[in-house]
């Protein structure tokens, strides 16, 4: 599977509400789609927020003739069902910032379908680190669902302005990452308590 973005992004507010009457036409001009198109090509991760739900979810996806597709289930990415409208972020690949945020129609495809099976092609060619093979596509066909994200109206674009969230995953309060109040033993002791002291010696 691609490595995901190195600094990905989650959005500090909710911004549409999937499922929602849209603020604006439920369609894209040709500027935008091509911006949303631009920025799903170039990042292999999308944030994407199901209806009702306040959590955003990190998939891999790849982007095959004007949507994104992204394949989750048994043995693959662990996702909440998709379906109807979604609500899509799309951080940078460089620096995790936002780019685009837009609605997009969930459709689940028909295993073994034409749609389908363009679409599994295009995961396939994307997908690394396979440990099945040619048998990928047999196990997406029994154990995983496939899902189009058609775009369907921009929300917002770009990092937003000053008064706008970074943007950025913020690490977790507490946990097994967590730095702890207690710090280990230094060789010569904890650096700023040797210069602390050769300052002393030189006064």
């Amino acid at each position: 599977m691609p490595n995901p973005s190195p600094v990905p992004v989650a959005p500090a507010e909710p911004s549409p509400i999937p499922g929602a009457p849209a603020a604006t036409p439920a369609t894209t001009t040709p500027e935008q789609a091509a911006l949303i198109a631009e920025a799903c090509s170039k990042s292999n991760v999308l944030w994407v927020r199901t209806v009702g739900s306040t959590r955003q979810h990190l998939a891999w996806h790849v982007w095959h003739e004007d949507a994104a597709y992204v394949v989750y289930g048994v043995d693959e990415q662990m996702l909440p069902l998709m379906s109807g409208q979604v609500e899509v972020v799309v951080p940078s690949k460089d620096s995790g910032a936002r780019l685009v945020t837009f609605v997009a129609q969930a459709d689940i495809l028909p295993a073994r379908s034409e749609e389908w099976e363009a679409a599994t092609t295009a995961l396939a060619a994307s997908r690394l680190n396979t440990r099945d093979g040619d048998a990928q596509r047999d196990r997406w066909a029994s154990g995983t669902l496939v899902t189009r994200l058609r775009p369907l109206y921009l929300a917002a674009s770009g990092p937003g302005d000053d008064a706008t969230g970074s943007y950025a995953v913020r690490a977790p309060e507490e946990g097994p990452t967590t730095v702890t109040a207690h710090r280990p033993w230094h060789v010569r002791g904890r650096a700023a308590t040797w210069r602390a002291r050769r300052a002393a010696r030189r006064r």
